[in-house]
């Protein structure tokens, strides 16, 4: 029996020390987490400083276990660090959240950092003397200090800070006024106390009972550690949503993955090499063997499981809005890039020439992106197998007009930069052969849209085995199956390319969307303060510069534009006429001109490229796609590179912010 005790109570010793490195590592996670995605908010900030202090308690009790002799009692007197701060870093927590709701206390904020001062004193006077605590009482596994004599007014004070912080958390709640604030912050308030009332260091003045067995107290610190760590996590999911610019089913979703991949998955690694080296002389195997194997298949396992359930737990999630999450999901799996559309029609190119027995193959298309106009038809987007240099294909103006049979010149193009052949009123060619062309050695076969057969989106040309073409019917068959799956290629390509255009032209506003929203996951009911577009830090000053850019020539967005409260904007008034929208622009002019680089312009120098977009789109109002067109890129990669010149017209206006206020 007393086999059986020992080993329970060493089972339950080793699993407390799992739970406390599993603590430990959420601890850990939760802070990486919020200085992702939580930083700019003041509640995260708040909550990373008490995770702070979990981790500095934890990880010294964890130290103080499995360390011998005296060195014990210095790891118990270092986890002060967080028993002596925990009050304040509670108390300042609470104070922001109150804070969010629109209660403002300087009583509050003064106790906050008084408490934080107290807490540095009291983890010095416990390190430097014996005043708080001293070495004491070293049991079965368990040592641990004795009081001394100020620690009772530190008693006094812990639980004071410990209930002060507390009504703070539930007079949040009750001043939360949205359903999904106070559903919230319900999660957080039940949660708030546990770290707190967890981490005082009981043993001190009550000692290890001794009435009961000796593993009842440690099945009860066991549960403690439980709850310390589940507490954690429901207080680290109701924070992630402050100050985080995505929708709350991004949050909720991105959450979890991380928790499961991180921390959870970290903690059963461990917890697989601690319990393994118990089971080495039972097994007759190395420990180490053990451990490592049964890490890596809680790895391999842990991705399988993630991967198996994520389409569950995203409809999960999403709850109503699954099937549109569905068709974004899919939307983003399903698009094929220029990559995939270059190696398809490398793999029907190099049928085609088994087939024909041709060495050479290629494949010519300009309607991809939408933008490219007869003037550029001699440089289109050219696909080719075999050993030949695409600047010698017969890929020309004429060559394309004489396929599209408007060698006349009457052939005209779409708004898609595709030819149209002119209806001449006859049928269709009744045989494939009818659709050839042969131009410098080679068969040029026109690629039509399937909806618009007279539209040309691209040719597909092969080297001539002979003058006169003559196709076997298997020939002429298997041919027709391949030009058709590359029309239909280039087709789908240019309608996903339309997509990729209106996506970049929504991204912008979407985020700024998400900004917007971000802030008024507050939890009070928004007020007209988190509506106003105010510059609260540089993100929201890159978008009052992006919408002064956007309207350089007159509208609301740089007539009424918070920047023209800058200095540097005042001091250009004098030379406007006192006019702030001259003066803005002309501040804005001269932060453009600073990008201008040294040297004779250029067009296509990458040194030039963010000043050329400025100049010509935004200073001499150029469409977007002549702008594109005069820099040889696609509107797409246009809009890409229009927000990075943006970023540095808000950079360069900031510094001369600074200069005007420090000359």
């Amino acid at each position: 029996m007393n086999e059986f005790g020992a080993l329970a109570l060493g089972a339950v010793g080793l699993l407390n020390r799992i739970v406390v490195t599993g603590i430990l590592i959420t601890a850990f996670a939760l802070i990486i987490y919020i200085g992702l995605y939580n930083r700019r908010s003041r509640i995260a900030r708040s909550f990373a400083i008490l995770l702070g202090c979990i981790i500095g308690t934890f990880l010294m009790e964890l130290f103080s276990q499995l360390s011998v002799g005296d060195v014990t009692f210095a790891w118990q007197r270092l986890q002060w660090i967080g028993i002596a701060l925990v009050p304040a870093a509670s108390l300042d927590l609470s104070d922001t959240l109150l804070r969010a709701t629109g209660d403002i206390s300087p009583t509050r904020r003064i106790g906050a950092k008084l408490g934080y001062v107290g807490g540095c004193l009291v983890f010095l006077l416990v390190l430097l003397t014996d005043l708080i605590a001293e070495p004491g009482v070293s049991v079965d596994r368990l040592p641990h200090l004795t009081p001394g004599p100020f620690f009772f007014p530190f008693t006094l004070l812990y639980f004071a800070c410990a209930a002060w912080a507390t009504f703070n958390v539930i007079e949040a709640r009750r001043r939360s006024l949205t359903s999904t604030s106070k559903r919230r912050m319900t999660y957080f308030a039940i949660a708030f106390a546990a770290p707190m009332l967890s981490m005082f260091p009981y043993l001190l003045p009550i000692g290890w009972p001794d009435a009961f067995p000796l593993i009842v107290p440690w099945l009860a610190v066991l549960f403690v550690n439980m709850g310390v760590g589940a507490s954690m996590t429901f207080m680290g999911y109701t924070v992630a949503y402050f100050g985080a610019g995505a929708p709350d089913r991004v949050i909720k979703r991105r959450l979890v993955k991380y928790l499961i991949r991180g921390p959870l998955l970290a903690a059963l690694v461990i917890a697989a090499i601690v319990i393994s080296s118990r089971f080495e002389r039972w097994l007759g195997l190395p420990g180490a063997f053990i451990g490592l194997t049964t890490a890596a298949s809680i790895v391999l396992l842990t991705q399988l499981f993630i991967v198996t359930l994520q389409p569950a737990l995203d409809r999960f999630i999403a709850g109503e809005d699954s099937a549109e999450v569905a068709r974004l999901q899919q939307f983003g799996e399903r698009l094929m890039t220029t990559s995939d559309l270059n190696q398809y029609l490398e793999n029907i190119l190099a049928a085609l020439c088994d087939l024909l027995r041709a060495r050479t193959a290629f494949v010519a298309m300009w309607s991809i992106t939408g933008e490219e106009r007869l003037g550029a038809l001699k440089a289109p987007v050219v696909v080719t197998v075999g050993n030949v240099d695409p600047a010698d294909l017969p890929v020309t103006t004429e060559a394309i007009r004489k396929v599209a049979g408007a060698a006349n010149g009457t052939g005209g193009l779409t708004s898609e930069g595709a030819i149209i052949v002119p209806d001449s009123g006859e049928a269709p060619p009744p045989s494939l052969e009818g659709e050839f062309t042969q131009w410098k050695g080679y068969w040029l076969i026109p690629l039509r849209a399937r909806e618009n057969p007279d539209t040309l989106l691209g040719v597909i040309g092969l080297v001539a085995r002979a003058s006169a073409l003559e196709l076997t019917r298997e020939e002429r068959t298997g041919m027709g199956v391949l030009v058709t799956q590359a029309a239909r290629a280039l087709e789908d390509a240019a309608k996903q390319q339309r997509a990729f255009d209106a996506l970049t032209r929504i991204i912008p506003e979407a985020e700024d969307m998400q900004r917007r929203f971000s802030a008024t996951r507050n939890p009070a009911a928004p007020t007209l303060a988190d509506f106003e577009m105010t510059p609260k830090g540089y993100d929201d000053f890159t978008q009052l510069v992006r919408d002064a850019l956007s309207q350089f020539w007159g509208g609301p967005k740089l007539a009424n534009s918070p920047l023209t409260n800058l200095k540097i904007v005042s001091d250009a008034m004098a030379a406007n006429n006192g006019n702030a929208t001259k003066a803005l622009r002309s501040v804005l002019e001269v932060a453009i001109e600073r990008l201008k680089p040294d040297g004779q312009r250029s067009m296509t120098a990458a040194e030039w490229l963010l000043y050329n977009i400025l100049d010509m789109k935004i200073v001499q109002s150029q469409r977007v796609r002549d702008v594109a067109r005069k820099l040889v890129m696609s509107e797409s990669d246009l809009y890409r590179k229009q927000r990075a010149a943006f970023e540095e017209v808000a950079r360069v206006v900031m510094e001369m912010e600074r200069e005007a206020h420090g000359s």
